[in-house]
C-alpha cells in the first residue's frame, strides 16, 4: 500500500510565513501541498503555489480548491500552465462548485453541469484549442501544457462526475470509515458509467486532523475546521447516509455558519461544534489515538490524505505530523 500524506495550507498568515512552512513541508517529507484559493479570507493561492514551485523540488503542488466562478477558465488553463512550467510534472488542477470565495462575494456556487462544461473547457483550453464560453471565445496562444484535473466533491453527483469525467477526485466527507467508503463507493459508481475503473483516477481524501501530545490543545484547536467539514459535509451527504443524532446535533452549526470566519481559528462557530460532531468529521487527539484512525482510512483504499493545517500553530502541527505520523507513511509521504 503507498499512500501519500499531504497537506492542506490555509494561508492566512502573511505569505512569506506561509511559503516557508511549504518549503518545510518538503524537507520533513510529506508528498504534497493543497493550497485554499479563496480571495477575500486567505492570501492567493498561485502567488503562494508559484512562490512554492520555485523553491521545491520533489512535491505535488495543486489548489485546494480553486473554482470556475470565480476564475475564468481561460484563467485558470494559463495559471496552471505557467505553474507546470515552473514545477513540470508535479502540478494538479484541482477544481469545486466554490464555497467560501463565492459566498463572500455574494456569489452561488457553479451547478454540476457548470462543473463539467468547465472540466471539459480546460482541457480544450490546455491542449490548444479554441473555447466558447459565456458568449465568447478564448484560446491559449503559447506552448500548451498536459495538467490532471481532479474534482473536489462531497455529494454524490459531484463523486460520480468525478467518477466519470475527472483525473482524480478531492473528497470531504468527514473523518468515519463508513462515510469514506460510501464517498468512494459514489466515485465507482460514476466511473463505471463511463466504462472506468478506481484504478484510473487518483482518491484524495481530505481530512481535519489536529495531532499533539496535548490531547486537550489538539481537540479545541480542531473546533474552527470541524465546523467547515461538518458543514461542507453534512450539506452534501444525503440525510439518509447520516446517523439521526449526528444531524440533529450538527443543525444549529449549519444554520450559524459564517464564511467569513471560514476555518479562522477564532470563528464563533466553533462553539457549536460537538464532541460526537469532531470525532465524525476530524481526527483529533494524541499520536497514539490519531495513527490508527489514519491507518484505516488508507486502508479503504485512498491513494493520498490531505490534512488541512488550520490549528494556531501550523509549524507545530506540521512537525508532530513529521515526527509520529510520517514514519508509518515510509518517512517520504507514502504509507
Amino acid at each position: 500500500m503507498d499512500v501519500s500524506l499531504d497537506l492542506g495550507i490555509v494561508p492566512r498568515e502573511p505569505a512569506p510565513d506561509v511559503i516557508e512552512l511549504c518549503v518545510e513541508a518538503e524537507e520533513l517529507g510529506f508528498g504534497g501541498l493543497w493550497v485554499a484559493d479563496s480571495q477575500t479570507i486567505f492570501r492567493d493561492a498561485f502567488a503562494i503555489l508559484a512562490a512554492a514551485a520555485a523553491r521545491t523540488q520533489r512535491i505535488l503542488l495543486s489548489t485546494g480548491v480553486t473554482n470556475p466562478v470565480t476564475r475564468h477558465p481561460a484563467v485558470l488553463a494559463g495559471s496552471f500552465a505557467t505553474l507546470d512550467e515552473l514545477a513540470p510534472g508535479r502540478v494538479v488542477l484541482t477544481l469545486g462548485r466554490g464555497e467560501s470565495s463565492v459566498f463572500t462575494i455574494g456569489q452561488r456556487p457553479a451547478t454540476t453541469s457548470r462543473l463539467e462544461q468547465s472540466v471539459h473547457a480546460l482541457r480544450a483550453l490546455l491542449a490548444g484549442e479554441t473555447v466558447s464560453w459565456d458568449g465568447g471565445e478564448a484560446r491559449m496562444t503559447w506552448p500548451t501544457r498536459t495538467v490532471p484535473i481532479y474534482l473536489a466533491a462531497s455529494g454524490p453527483r459531484t463523486l460520480r462526475l468525478a467518477g466519470r469525467i475527472a483525473d482524480g477526485v478531492l473528497f470531504q466527507v468527514g473523518a468515519d470509515p463508513r462515510l469514506v467508503s460510501w464517498a468512494l463507493a459514489q466515485v465507482e459508481a460514476g466511473a463505471r458509467e463511463a466504462g472506468r475503473t478506481l484504478d484510473e483516477l487518483t482518491l484524495c481524501a481530505r481530512v481535519g486532523c489536529s495531532v499533539d501530545e496535548d490531547r486537550a490543545w489538539a481537540r479545541e484547536e480542531m473546533k474552527p475546521y470541524a465546523a467547515v467539514a461538518a458543514k461542507t459535509s453534512f450539506d452534501a451527504i444525503p440525510a439518509e447516509e447520516l446517523p439521526d443524532d449526528l444531524l440533529e446535533e450538527a443543525h444549529e452549526l449549519r444554520a450559524r455558519y459564517d464564511y467569513h470566519q471560514h476555518a479562522h481559528g477564532q470563528a464563533q462557530h466553533r462553539h457549536l461544534v460537538t464532541e460526537r460532531v469532531l470525532d465524525a468529521v476530524s481526527i483529533a487527539g494524541t499520536p497514539a489515538e490519531a495513527a490508527p484512525r489514519l491507518r484505516a482510512l488508507a486502508e479503504l483504499g485512498v491513494d493520498r490524505i490531505v490534512a488541512p493545517i488550520v490549528v494556531s500553530d501550523g509549524p507545530r502541527l506540521v512537525r508532530t505530523l513529521a515526527e509520529h505520523i510520517l514514519p508509518a507513511f515510509g518517512g517520504s509521504g507514502g504509507y
